[in-house]
């Protein structure tokens, strides 16, 4: 009996067949297994410092360790190192009370305090000047008492200390502070934290108990003369140089068209004539306000010129805002449309003077994002020319009136209207409503 053996490559076949899993058999064929188990694992990327710096620090902030904390661990391996190679036992007793202390200290940190806190600020919008008290009130909400501790409470660049005694349960301590309201400004009150640690400053953990509160320091205004005197002097709007056949503003009498309104006809006119004779009216607009200041830092001669100049500007918002007109709120690089008085001001509040920008960029703004406003008031510095000014006023239309505030510390007060242009050039915050008045007669 002979015993034929069967090729090598079908042995091999059958082997796979036998050894393979189901997904590997399909109808007696043999099938490659995915390309991802014959993968090659990529090489494990060794940790960037990044990543280990990162990881310290989150590490010393569970710990609770401060600089000076781990300086002291520092120190204490030095000493066990030194007192190792020298044998001195000195140093190895300094090391391990360097140690000891440290031990010690992270004691402090164990646990979170169980405190409500509440911070409350009475007035959220003020004016240069006001004095602004608020409160901070600390309640002890757990059952057992607290350890003396300290609450620290960021207002503006400053932060306030408040320590706290040892409380008993639902016991309370609280204490007052001022708002810095001498310059304007958006304050940023919060969030309150409690500091947890040691003694001697070598650890202290954090816990924020309250969300950050928004204080605004609104310029100083001063009252502007009303419609009376002021730059409109018609009661419903802007008169333009554009006729119209209705409107409020009477302009001329001409000659019947057919499809005028009869109602327009003016019949005592038309009886002397002996033409029908209509009346002709000058298209107006509402008294539209576009208020504009100069953010540009080489617009101004210092600090105290951006702020006068800024609460010129806020008169003139003020104002509008009496009068019920409708206003934007223009910088160098934005526009601010349908604010109400409140949200105007706050604008104002936080401003501040910016680096490479001009101008005459706000004038484009202006011009591009209100096309419409029949008044424009734009307020700059000392360091810009009136002619320069002028001359940047043409990108405007000529039905537009616009008023430039050029703030001079250094010269007296002088107005001048040149078309549709009238310049202002203004000493002081207490000089616009002397200006004002002088621009309207």
């Amino acid at each position: 009996m002979s015993v034929t053996s069967a090729p090598s490559h079908e042995v091999a076949a059958r082997a796979v067949r036998e050894t393979a899993g189901p997904s590997m058999r399909e109808e007696g064929s043999v099938v490659a297994p995915p390309v991802d188990q014959w993968r090659v694992p990529d090489a494990v990327a060794p940790p960037r410092w990044s990543d280990v710096r990162v990881v310290a620090q989150n590490v010393a902030r569970a710990l609770g360790m401060r600089t000076s904390g781990w300086v002291m661990v520092a120190a204490a391996v030095v000493l066990l190192l030194a007192g190792w190679l020298l044998a001195w036992t000195e140093l190895r007793v300094a090391g391990v009370a360097a140690l000891a202390l440290v031990g010690v200290a992270l004691l402090f940190t164990l646990g979170r305090p169980t405190l409500a806190v509440a911070v409350g600020v009475p007035a959220r919008h003020v004016v240069v000047g006001q004095r602004v008290t608020g409160d901070i009130l600390v309640t002890n909400v757990g059952g057992r008492r607290t350890l003396p501790a300290r609450v620290d409470l960021p207002i503006g660049d400053q932060v306030a200390s408040l320590g706290m005694p040892s409380l008993s349960t639902n016991a309370s301590y609280g204490q007052s502070f001022v708002i810095p309201t001498d310059r304007r400004a958006v304050v940023k009150i919060g969030p309150a934290l409690s500091v947890q640690g040691d003694p001697f400053g070598l650890t202290g953990r954090e816990s924020l108990w309250t969300e950050a509160q928004e204080v605004y320091v609104h310029p100083r205004t001063v009252n502007l003369p009303g419609r009376q005197t002021g730059f409109v002097h018609d009661l419903e709007g802007h008169t333009t140089q554009k006729l119209s056949n209705s409107d409020m503003s009477f302009h001329a009498l001409r000659e019947y068209v057919p499809g005028d309104d009869l109602r327009h006809v003016h019949w005592r006119s038309s009886a002397r004539t002996g033409d029908l004779m209509v009346r002709q009216f000058e298209e107006t607009r509402q008294s539209r306000i576009a208020i504009a200041i100069d953010l540009s830092d080489q617009s101004y001669g210092g600090d105290d010129e951006f702020e006068e100049a800024v609460s010129v500007a806020a008169s003139f918002v003020q104002q509008a805002y009496r009068e019920e007109n409708p206003i934007s709120l223009v910088t160098n690089v934005e526009a601010h449309r349908g604010l109400t008085a409140t949200r105007s001001m706050n604008e104002l509040s936080g401003v501040e003077r910016l680096d490479r920008t001009h101008v005459t960029e706000l004038f484009r703004l202006v011009r591009d994002r209100e096309a419409t406003a029949s008044i424009v008031v734009l307020v700059t510095g000392s360091r810009v020319r009136t002619d320069r000014l002028r001359r940047a006023a043409t990108l405007l239309g000529i039905d537009t009136r616009v008023i430039l505030v050029r703030l001079d510390p250094r010269r007296a007060l002088q107005v001048e209207t040149v078309s549709n242009v009238t310049s202002i050039q203004l000493p002081s915050l207490d000089d616009l409503p002397r200006a004002v008045r002088r621009s309207a007669a």
